[in-house]
């Protein structure tokens, strides 16, 4: 009988366990938008957010995302705003909350970024920090 145990256990197909596509496509995601915000301006972060793609991402945590690009996205075009100001010429009306509400954005929608992506199991990169 052992004889016959070990042939059916030769014979079974070996077991593969493999995780969702999803996990490592967050992961490449939340890789790629881990930029040095203190080095490149809010332009080039958003520029660069902008160049990451979906691939295997699902579809509410690529939603979330594309909100928190939009926060940056919407952070530079404030301070673009801000910076074609002339000296003395007074602020447009509301562009001073216009980069607050984008900076609170920027942090509100990573929140739901990191939830979605933690839900799922994946591993959030460490923010980068200068040297």
């Amino acid at each position: 009988m052992l004889a016959t145990l070990l042939f059916l256990y030769a014979a079974e197909p070996d077991v593969v366990v493999t995780r969702s596509a999803a996990v490592p496509a967050v992961e490449r995601i939340l890789k790629a938008d881990n930029l040095d915000v203190e080095t490149l301006s809010p332009q080039e972060i958003a520029a660069a957010m902008r160049d990451i793609r979906q691939g295997a991402a699902p579809r509410d945590f690529w939603v979330a995302y594309q909100a928190h690009v939009k926060a940056w996205n919407d952070y530079a075009a404030a301070l673009d705003a801000a910076a074609r100001r002339q000296p003395g010429e007074l602020a447009p009306s509301g562009s001073e909350w216009a980069v607050g509400d984008a900076r609170t954005r920027i942090n509100a929608t990573f929140d739901e970024v990191e939830r979605l992506a933690r839900i799922r199991g994946a591993t959030i990169p460490l923010p980068r920090t200068r040297v």
